[in-house]
């Protein structure tokens, strides 16, 4: 499919398309049959480069059952030692093999400040349509040094054999046009159509995948027309751009939150459905009856020791009807009960009544008649074990009730859109432009996430000395269909986001709201209750350094009394 002295490649694929399965091989190839070759794998996060050096590991030690007729010669070629048995390390800093015409791959994480100034033959960018600009600036100068290069002992470069020139590998699916990935995908194919041999671009969709041929014959598909069918229907401009190749279009400098910005703070995580430790949460709901999304997105607030808070959005449930024929929400105290029940789950056991729940914010538009909605929290209730729970109330704004329901809890927050709309979009845009706030990766719908673990492990050198080492290790969690909707969601949430504009009106007013495009296409739901949980992050983080700053002054005035 490509030359081997391409030296600039673009494969834009589908989703189950092999980008990996592409590109292990080939790295594969090009380390055996070139002696002193470099390779680089990088992705926008550790564990995704990791894992395409994992399909290497894999198709090395045999271990794919699908691949049939693979053999040990690679395996063979790899260095081994008493600390490295396989030929293959796991150092969290970066999977390293090397073979013994000493050539090696790396992994290297997405921190484009700690990868600067090393020396590549080839650099491959797995999912790079989703790695940031400054990632691809800090990496692509591993390969300036022209690889025919050579000086010293008098001899004449020019009786030399041509070296195989340094080379650039982009693999991902779609991304957005205002990605590195997308310049350079449209720049070199104009420059591959008009017939510049240093480059080469692939356009594999899933159209391709659905209907390979092996020597000229059908092959049964990889892909599932189901499966594609079931993205449109749950996310269709996530499922055009994974399984289509088409590029959303971003929305310039109007838009809020740039994708490249939610890309930065994504991470492969597991959701967090309920408080397995002493962790502390917040729900934003954003509540309807007939026509609008009901929803609710939920965040984990953490102290980091060097910024202060930070919030982790571990979950987002939709309160659709699944009976009816339109998917309308559930009646509001069905869905009342839910949100009752997602507390106790977020407080986690053996905790006092909203101990570890640090505020429940609600919508109160007029559309979702978030006052009324409050009136069902304010009395204490009694949940599915038969175990009595205090009531939730907002003092400020249901100020009338205090004497009547004293025992209710004051961590309930009505948020008014014409009150607190402009102020929550942009403590979001805050939060996000510093790194405050982090998703969950895009779901790839495999049913399963790889999470790599640390540990440590001891072994024996060559002289019979001790010692220890870090090892970073992929262990499968096998997502449950509670986590899958989960990652579902927050997906649905961050395309939401992407598509959420500031306008500057006239008046000096500003509003935030859907692209006019968008507006009979998507909802803005849970767009909507991010920045609910955006500005109660803003809030707590404000509140913290006004608390410090008065003990600072209280410590001050103690030691000049």
């Amino acid at each position: 499919m490509m030359s081997w002295v391409t030296p600039f490649n673009v494969w834009c694929q589908s989703r189950s398309s092999g980008k990996t399965t592409l590109f292990a091989p080939f790295i594969m190839t090009k380390s055996m049959l070139v002696p002193n070759y470099q390779t680089y794998i990088i992705s926008g996060i550790g564990s995704q480069s990791q894992e395409t050096f994992l399909k290497i590991e894999k198709i090395a030690k045999k271990e794919i059952s699908s691949f049939t007729g693979l053999t040990d010669v690679f395996y063979n070629e790899t260095i081994k030692s008493s600390a490295n048995r396989d030929g293959f390390t796991h150092n969290p800093a970066s999977f390293k093999y090397q073979l013994f015409n000493n050539s090696a791959t790396n992994s290297l994480n997405g921190n484009a400040e700690g990868i600067r100034s090393k020396r590549a033959n080839l650099i491959g960018f797995d999912e790079g349509g989703f790695i940031p600009a400054e990632l691809y600036v800090s990496a692509m100068p591993f390969i300036t040094q022209d690889s025919n290069f050579k000086l010293g002992g008098n001899v004449d470069m020019s009786l030399l054999p041509k070296e195989f020139p340094n080379q650039v590998i982009m693999a991902s699916s779609a991304s957005s046009t205002d990605t590195y990935f997308w310049e350079r995908y449209k720049e070199y194919s104009k420059k591959m159509f008009l017939g510049d041999n240093r480059y080469f671009c692939a356009d594999i969709n899933a159209e391709i995948v659905l209907n390979p041929t092996y020597n000229g014959k059908k092959y049964p598909a990889l892909l599932r027309k189901e499966v594609i069918d079931d993205a449109m229907k749950d996310n269709k401009e996530k499922a055009l751009r994974e399984y289509y190749n088409k590029f959303s279009t971003e929305g310039g400098e109007n838009q809020a939150i740039k994708r490249s910005v939610i890309i930065r703070n994504s991470e492969t995580r597991v959701p967090i459905l309920y408080n397995d430790g002493n962790k502390k949460f917040v729900l934003a709901y954003d509540p309807a009856r007939s026509y609008d999304g009901s929803v609710c997105m939920v965040g984990e607030i953490y102290l980091d020791e060097e910024v202060g808070y930070k919030m982790r959005i571990c979950n987002g449930v939709s309160f659709v009807d699944v009976s009816k024929k339109k998917k309308t929400p559930m009646r509001t105290p069905e869905q009342v009960d839910f949100v009752k029940q997602m507390l106790l789950d977020y407080n986690g056991q053996q905790s006092a009544d909203y101990e570890n729940i640090e505020a429940i914010l609600i919508d109160a538009g007029a559309g979702g008649g978030g006052h009324i909605l409050a009136d069902y929290f304010m009395e204490d209730w009694v949940d599915h074990q038969g175990k009595p729970h205090k009531g939730l109330i907002d003092k400020i704004e249901s100020s009338d009730y205090i004497s009547k329901f004293p025992n209710a809890v004051d961590k309930l927050k009505l948020m008014n859109p014409k009150k607190y709309k402009v102020e929550m979009y942009d403590a979001l845009v805050e939060m996000m432009g510093l790194d405050l706030i982090s998703f969950t990766d895009e779901y790839d719908m495999k049913g399963y996430l790889n999470i790599f673990e640390n540990t440590e492990i001891e072994y024996q050198d060559e002289k019979n000395n001790k010692k220890k080492e870090i090892q970073s290790n992929a262990k499968v969690h096998k997502l449950s269909f509670d986590e899958e909707l989960a990652l579902k969601n927050i997906d649905l949430a961050k395309e939401e986001l992407v598509n959420i504009f500031r306008y500057d009106n006239k008046s000096g007013s500003v509003q935030y709201d859907l692209a006019p495009d968008k507006k009979s296409k998507m909802q803005d739901d849970r767009a909507y209750c991010l920045a609910m949980l955006g500005w109660y992050l803003q809030q707590l983080r404000r509140q913290n350094i006004v608390n410090r700053k008065n003990n600072d002054a209280d410590w001050l005035s103690y030691c000049f009394y």
